[in-house]
């Protein structure tokens, strides 16, 4: 299951799209699907994912993000 993190949201879902794409690579077993198009598949596909926040004491302000695939 793919994860991201990142310190704002953006990151962490940048990091997840990378891990993802990853995966559809090896899933696929195509030798010819580059990063490019493995990106655009994960962009043309519909994936529910968790996001989950790290907070600093307190409460006061976000420390980091995850982004994974539910039930990861």
């Amino acid at each position: 299951m793919a994860q991201g993190d990142g310190r704002t949201l953006e990151e962490a879902f940048d990091d997840y799209a990378m891990h993802k794409a990853g995966e559809f690579i090896e899933e696929q077993r195509v030798n010819e699907m580059g990063f490019t198009d493995a990106m655009q598949l994960f962009e043309d596909t519909f994936h529910p994912v968790e996001i989950l926040v790290k907070l600093r004491p307190h409460n006061q302000w976000v420390k980091a993000y995850k982004v994974r695939d539910p039930g990861s």
